[in-house]
């Protein structure tokens, strides 16, 4: 374990002081209505990954490594209110005891399996949206408009560009009709100059604190993929470095939800990619017990299956320890420790099913988290 008393101490003092920030949250600053928001969220982490097939020659035994890591995360931001107008602010500040983006020999390493740089201070968000009526229209580098799954899209990545949506139907709604679509470039925290471009549509059944189904279809289609940074192709089909299949890719959501002091939901997640014909699917299945900041604790687990091309591995979720390719399950137990608090014990296991390398393929990678989070 690297720095094992060092990582202990930064846990500590992050978490007091998360757990003390987080004791009187001015209600004001999560009204819509109030001109000024102060917001953001934090993470302290420590990680273990167990088991990581680094070589492999012939039928020869391959070599397994470990990692521990710790990563610091901050994300405050400001947000105002005036009229139909919105707009807000926010920056990113991550610190862990690795450094991501280069080797010990101070090179660009050949893959970089997160989606965040390890030691960063960097602008977050910067967006504005005005609302008139039904429709919404947001530009700049914003929250993620469309309720896609991490298979599709990591939920710490903002897309930058513009998106629209119309809602008809209000809460109390029996139903309520979306529609969404978005252009976005240059999304990624590593050099991107890619492109996204795409919409979906979706309906919810039923009334808040009721049972509720929503489905979401959507549709993305992803250009200029080879000005993203090598290291972030990943797992995607590459021919002398260079990402060889065309990406548009199909996605259905649905979540079944209800509500209550125990809230629960399931989700069922399936996409393709609609431009090949091989390699192109992707499962993730989710089902989830209580809600932070409802009840005292949250049970979630997490069952997923992606082919290598079924979407860009650059883009989806960085938890698992590859983006595409792999089939996995993941446990994550929170206690609620204040409204906006909570403890995380999450254990991951994965496997890089759509390796070449036969060995490889059946090595099951688990990994371990201990989290605090906070929301302010």
């Amino acid at each position: 374990m690297k720095c094992p008393l060092a990582a202990a101490t930064s846990l500590a003092v992050l978490a007091v002081s998360s757990a003390t920030s987080a004791q009187d949250p001015a209600a004001v600053y999560q009204k819509k209505n109030e001109a000024f928001r102060f917001a953001g969220d934090t993470i302290v982490r420590y990680e273990w990954t167990r088991d990581i097939p680094i070589a492999a020659v012939g039928q020869q035994p391959f070599e397994l490594s470990n990692q521990d890591r710790y990563v610091l995360l901050a994300r405050p931001r400001i947000e105002i209110t005036v009229g139909p107008f919105e707009a807000g602010v926010g920056g990113g500040f991550t610190y862990s005891d690795d450094i991501n983006y280069e080797t010990p020999a101070g090179l660009t390493p050949p893959i970089i399996r997160d989606n965040y740089k390890s030691r960063d201070a960097r602008l977050d968000l910067a967006w504005g949206k005005l609302t008139l009526g039904p429709v919404s229209v947001v530009g700049g580098r914003f929250l993620m408009t469309i309720p896609f799954t991490e298979m599709i899209w990591d939920r710490d990545l903002r897309p930058q560009g513009g998106a629209a949506t119309v809602t008809l139907g209000n809460a109390a709604s029996p139903a309520r009709l979306r529609l969404h679509g978005i252009y976005a470039t240059g999304s990624h925290v590593f050099e991107d100059e890619s492109e996204m471009y795409g919409g979906g549509a979706e309906i919810a059944l039923g009334r808040p604190g009721e049972a509720t189904l929503s489905v979401m279809g959507s549709y993305l289609e992803f250009d200029e993929l080879n000005k993203l940074e090598p290291p972030i192709r990943r797992q995607n089909t590459r021919v002398a470095g260079l990402i060889a299949r065309e990406y548009k890719v199909v996605d259905i959501v649905g979540r079944l939800s209800r509500g209550g002091q125990v809230p629960t939901q399931l989700v069922f997640d399936y996409c393709w990619n609609n431009a090949i014909e091989s390699d192109n699917k992707g499962l993730w299945i989710a089902a989830v017990l209580g809600a932070i900041g409802v009840s005292p604790a949250e049970l979630q687990y997490t069952y997923a299956k992606v082919d290598k091309d079924a979407t860009v591995a650059a883009f989806a979720t960085d938890d698992f320890f590859w983006g595409t390719g792999w089939e996995g399950h993941r446990a994550d137990i929170g206690i609620s420790t204040h409204k906006k608090n909570s403890i995380h014990a999450l254990a991951q296991w994965q496997r890089f099913k759509d390796s070449p390398d036969p060995l490889v393929s059946q090595q099951w990678v688990k990994r371990y988290r201990l989290e605090w989070r906070t929301q302010f």
